[in-house]
């Protein structure tokens, strides 16, 4: 289903920093008031994926896998959206945002 993202700017965003060389290149940076993170997507078999979240000095805050019911392919462009924390991720690829979840 595609639905149409109405993208505003936060006030007082962090902007990325530079990626770290300890990060893995396909780190995503989520912007947020006055902080952010690192976020990785790696698939796994079975349509899971395990997502990292980082802190912007590359210090690990969380981890576990997830799954969708949406497509979501990680080599295809997309981008970290809210809400996004440890326990439910967002991301937004070709207009379409998807739902990541903790396996149960």
């Amino acid at each position: 289903m595609k639905r149409i993202i109405w993208k505003s700017v936060l006030p007082k965003t962090l902007p990325a920093p530079a990626l770290l060389s300890l990060l893995p290149s396909h780190a995503k940076w989520l912007a947020g008031e006055g902080a952010g993170s690192w976020f990785v997507i790696d698939a796994l078999p079975n349509a899971q994926f395990e997502i990292t979240r980082y802190s912007p000095n590359g210090i690990e805050e969380c981890s576990g896998v997830f799954e969708t019911v949406d497509k979501f392919d990680p080599t295809q462009d997309y981008e970290l959206s809210y809400p996004s924390h440890c326990a439910k991720i967002t991301v937004i690829q070709q207009d379409n945002v998807i739902k990541f979840n903790p396996k149960k």
